[in-house]
């Protein structure tokens, strides 16, 4: 594989717009044929314009692969993660139902928040951090977005000292000491999927209501910490696949980065405080409904000494309202949807709990990391094939 010295004039004025300094390189493929892109990750010989048409990416780390010539056209290795993500979505949608058709949390809906019902949001994780043989310090939450990921907030993984991080799936009551197995949810995964063969020959028949994993921290490249604000979005590797049951199921992820959600209602939840700077995780998990706030009059919130270096950006949702709202130690947790048609099952996680001026006050405006800005990165790791 060799370097490619310069783009032609075919296509290429567009080309150069979306690879910018990335590294060009030569590769194989006929148009359709499958392709590698940067990371290793699998995509397919597109032309070009076609690619960015439909919101493909051809970029990724730093790379531009080139597929085999076709005439006048220029191919590349494209990559579609919204479809990517709707794929996934789609193969979870079984797991979402038990065998009677109906969903799998027992009963379908922080600050101004009430409890949630056992097993409501089976998507939903806490984390936590160890260091200097101490006990585990829950400080987050997450969202389970494959058997083997969990996302969480790239503020949630920052430390001065080394730790060890942790994720527990099916908690609901951080007091209870336990509970009978459950069953096993089986099925097919996605070939897209990060070992999917594996997980589809998975033997386990039962599984803990409670899942605690080590888990190994991967921020956005991009994060540059928390005073900055900005690419506040990372995933946790499980040290082993969850085991998905009625209480641990993925969440999909939201697949339109242009959506104008402003005004939708959606759901946060976690064990984050319900005073701000005051006492201890709730017991319970929290949850409350919020809408989304409009971009402009979030910038007008924010347009002070406490307001992001750049303001505001694209990648980041506003939601708040007062008296209801994300509090400390509900960063990193989702802010979702969760739909109501027909027979629909799935929750969708629309963005992360990032920073906000505090708990639920007359100007209670958090400020969210928006997953679908970064599918690309996301599926990169959990659906790589």
């Amino acid at each position: 594989m060799t370097n490619v010295v310069g783009c032609t004039f075919f296509a290429g004025i567009l080309l150069q717009i979306h690879i910018g300094q990335a590294l060009t390189l030569r590769g194989n493929g006929a148009p359709g044929e499958r392709c590698k892109m940067g990371g290793n990750v699998a995509g397919q010989c597109e032309e070009v314009e076609a690619c960015l048409r439909d919101g493909g990416v051809v970029r990724r780390e730093g790379v531009v692969k080139l597929c085999d010539a076709q005439g006048s056209k220029v191919f590349v290795c494209c990559r579609k993660p919204h479809r990517v993500a709707d794929e996934l979505c789609k193969a979870w949608a079984p797991f979402w139902h038990r065998d009677d058709g109906k969903c799998v949390h027992e009963k379908q809906l922080i600050v101004g928040g009430v409890d949630a019902e056992l097993g409501e949001f089976p998507h939903i994780a806490i984390v936590g951090s160890q260091s200097g043989g101490r006990g585990i310090k829950w400080i987050c939450g997450g969202t389970l977005v494959s058997p083997h990921y969990v996302l969480t907030a790239a503020h949630c993984l920052e430390s001065r000292v080394p730790v060890q991080f942790w994720v527990t799936l099916g908690e609901h009551d951080l007091q209870s000491k336990g509970a009978p197995d459950l069953p096993s949810i089986t099925g097919t995964f996605p070939p897209s999927l990060l070992q999917a063969d594996e997980l589809t020959r998975s033997s386990a028949k039962n599984a803990p209501t409670k899942q605690t994993f080590r888990a190994e921290p991967i921020s956005h490249p991009q994060y540059e910490g928390s005073l900055v604000k900005y690419f506040d979005i990372a995933l946790l590797k499980l040290e082993t696949p969850a085991t998905l049951t009625r209480r641990v199921v993925p969440a999909c992820l939201h697949s339109s980065a242009t959506e104008d959600l402003t005004g939708k209602e959606l759901v946060v939840a976690g064990w984050g405080y319900t005073t701000y700077g005051l006492g201890e995780l709730s017991r319970i998990l929290q949850k409350v409904t919020i809408p989304v706030v409009d971009h402009l009059q979030c910038q007008a919130r924010w347009d002070n000494s406490d307001s992001p270096p750049r303001g505001i950006l694209a990648d980041q949702l506003c939601a708040g309202a007062p008296g209801r709202d994300s509090c400390g130690g509900d960063s990193g947790g989702p802010l979702f949807e969760k739909l109501k048609s027909g027979q629909a099952c799935e929750q969708t996680v629309v963005g992360l709990v990032s920073f906000g001026p505090g708990c639920g006050g007359q100007n209670a405006i958090g400020v969210y990391t928006r997953v679908s800005a970064f599918l690309d990165w996301i599926t990169g790791y959990i659906a790589p094939n």
